[in-house]
């Protein structure tokens, strides 16, 4: 049985919809603390939105929110990791999308910015994950003003950001950049206001 950290939910009353959050895992618990973000989200706020994968593909991560029950087909998916995999593309999920390559910075926010336009909720969200997985296959000067472009992007329109890191396998350059950009830090649990 899977518990969510609800100290996570009651912290997250505390943000606006035009902040961004940095959200720290471990390898070893990011699932957990990212269901813990999410699913407040979705069901207590009733926020809807986009979650951008480039960690693990996207049928994965819904297979995953499948496993606990907690139902993720109002969540639009763009998945940078399966359309390089032989078959990736075929999935049985309307609601993911492929952008080619995690180099793409400029059309992953393009498609994103597009996708909240076909969602019907009110409040969004968006969800990177996660910022070390795009540290492997782009420069971390360009990754870092990517992120100061992504979060104000999405500040001006009243979007909450959401983006995930393992801060030991980030480059310093991108996580100093991350803590000077975002407005609040979960921390493995922990919310800290800035």
């Amino acid at each position: 049985m899977f518990e969510l950290d609800q100290m996570i939910a009651e912290q997250l009353t505390q943000v606006s919809l035009s902040s961004a959050i940095q959200v720290r895992v471990g390898a070893n618990n990011a699932f957990g603390v990212t269901a813990s973000t999410m699913v407040p989200l979705m069901q207590m706020f009733e926020m809807g939105g986009v979650y951008i994968s480039a960690g693990r593909g996207a049928v994965e991560i819904i297979q995953a929110y499948e496993a606990i029950g907690v139902d993720v087909s109002n969540i639009q998916f763009l998945d940078l990791v399966s359309s390089g995999v032989l078959g990736g593309t075929d999935v049985p999920y309307p609601n993911v999308t492929f952008i080619d390559s995690p180099i793409m910075l400029e059309s992953i926010l393009l498609r994103t910015l597009y996708t909240l336009r076909t969602v019907n909720t009110a409040r969004n969200f968006v969800i990177l994950d996660s910022l070390n997985a795009l540290s492997i296959y782009n420069d971390d000067r360009m990754l870092a003003e990517y992120l100061h472009t992504f979060i104000n992007t999405f500040r001006q329109r009243e979007v909450l950001s959401v983006l995930l890191t393992v801060p030991d396998q980030t480059p310093p350059l991108v996580l100093a950049n991350l803590d000077t950009y975002c407005t609040d830090i979960v921390d493995r649990g922990q919310v800290v206001l800035l």
